[in-house]
């Protein structure tokens, strides 16, 4: 294992960077249409979508950590994740910022593609990013709650974002966390779907809908109101 370690502020310039050239350069392709390229197309889906749905989480931690001027360290093939960090907040809110700075970067991307629509949703590019957008706050939260894998907690020591959301406040609010976020990210891959091309017409009209509240409890409470 080689450990990739730089200052907080280099290494959220240089995380930063890569989510910026990667977006940039794919972004212009996305909205281009395919050719029919197969290969340029997986290309795109997986190297820059994907690829940049996984910059975005890890850069959003950066730039939180930069703004809280909270030190960190990144590795590679640590945690059982590809690239991960450590950090040595200053305080509980610092540390809860920096910990779900990822995933809520990833669902605020989200809402970016499906809001604007110049965006092309059809392209493999924005694919890529979504598939990840979404599929990464469902895994967090199904790791935290039945695996274990990548979320885990040995002493006052911790690894996985839902686990340091933990860390920093509570069991609770943790559950919370990772609840809302899953739905969000179902709620946004179902809105995306409704958008490509290959989706079956039942699911483009608007005869359902699907929402969320919180509850006072700290849980979310799912609506499906379906018109007929």
């Amino acid at each position: 294992m080689r450990s990739l370690k730089f200052p907080n502020r280099m290494g959220c310039i240089i995380i930063g960077l890569t989510i910026l050239c990667i977006v940039l350069f794919n972004g212009k392709t996305a909205l281009c249409g395919e050719n029919g390229n197969t290969f340029n197309s997986v290309l795109k889906f997986s190297s820059g979508g994907i690829l940049a749905s996984m910059d975005l989480h890890e850069g959003s931690h950066a730039l939180v950590a930069g703004l809280t001027n909270t030190d960190m360290d990144w590795e590679c093939g640590n945690y059982n994740q590809p690239i991960a960090f450590t950090e040595n907040a200053s305080s509980d809110a610092k540390g809860f910022a920096i910990n779900s700075a990822g995933l809520i970067g990833q669902e605020i991307g989200s809402e970016v593609i499906l809001q604007v629509d110049k965006i092309d949703k059809n392209s493999p590019f924005v694919r890529g990013m979504m598939l990840w957008n979404v599929l990464n706050p469902v895994l967090y939260a199904l790791d935290y709650w039945f695996l274990g894998i990548a979320n885990k907690k040995e002493g006052n020591k911790y690894q996985g974002d839902i686990q340091g959301i933990e860390r920093y406040s509570n069991e609770s609010v943790a559950n919370g966390s990772a609840l809302s976020m899953a739905a969000i990210a179902v709620f946004q891959g179902y809105r995306f779907l409704q958008t490509q091309s290959w989706a079956p017409d039942w699911v483009k009209k608007d005869t359902h809908n699907i929402s969320f509240a919180p509850t006072p409890a700290g849980g979310v409470l799912m609506t499906y109101k379906l018109t007929f």
